[in-house]
């Protein structure tokens, strides 16, 4: 008790600075880990895409499926090395760049019905714009939305399933369904974990919660895009 009368434990304003500022030096480096994983996605996709990558990831999906689960695994392994947090981050954002353009390349060139490359850069626009929204809204309101991550977590898990499902069932208008739950799961995930970004900060290691938004950020992505594609209707 003693302890708690000592000035050297008093919260002064010159500790209070210091702790703000290492927040703010936090959020910084996250979010430019941030803009370095959507960096290394792009030029994924556009070399997967421009090259015979994208053919190669569309004949192997199982190959291109563990490579992704597996970079993204390793990935949140190394957050906590200094010397492979940044290029692990990379290479995973990367590949993923890489599993999703056998999709991009699909849309692209019409192969999915009333689809063009406008349909992916309204995609783009518009989850980009939903990101900011929502990360400005927790920036400004400074509310707390760590509680909605289990419910989320719990709705992902039946969405995944629902999906799989679907698989068999090819059901257009569930999949339209599915596309609107998925954007706004997706949506919440980013409020959650700009929240745990803004008052955990140093709990997680920067780039594994740059990670995390870039999922968020992904998964919004290809819901909005699947959303305005109409399904999955090939011709």
């Amino acid at each position: 008790m003693d302890n708690l009368a000592n000035p050297v434990y008093s919260f002064t304003p010159e500790a209070l600075q210091l702790v703000g500022e290492a927040r703010l030096a936090y959020v910084r480096k996250v979010y430019t880990y941030f803009g370095i994983a959507i960096a290394s996605a792009i030029a994924g996709t556009l070399i997967a895409m421009n090259t015979g990558l994208a053919f190669s990831f569309a004949n192997a999906p199982i190959i291109g499926i563990i490579a992704f689960f597996g970079s993204i695994w390793f990935a949140s392994r190394s957050a906590n090395n200094p010397s492979r947090a940044v290029p692990t981050l990379s290479i995973a954002t990367f590949i993923s760049g890489l599993f999703v353009a056998p999709m991009l390349y699909a849309i692209a060139h019409g192969y999915i019905r009333g689809t063009s490359t406008g349909t992916i850069y309204d995609a783009l626009l518009l989850s980009g714009s939903i990101f900011a929204g929502l990360t400005l809204y927790t920036f400004v309101s400074k509310k707390d939305f760590s509680y909605l991550g289990a419910s989320l977590t719990i709705g992902l898990f039946m969405l995944i399933g629902v999906m799989l499902v679907n698989i068999f069932v090819r059901s257009t208008t569930l999949d339209l369904g599915l596309s609107i739950v998925g954007v706004i799961i997706f949506s919440g995930f980013i409020l959650v974990d700009t929240s745990r970004i803004l008052r955990r900060a140093h709990e997680v290691p920067p780039t594994l919660a740059a990670l995390s938004l870039y999922l968020d950020f992904l998964n919004l992505f290809l819901m909005l895009l699947r959303l305005m594609s109409g399904g999955s209707d090939r011709r």
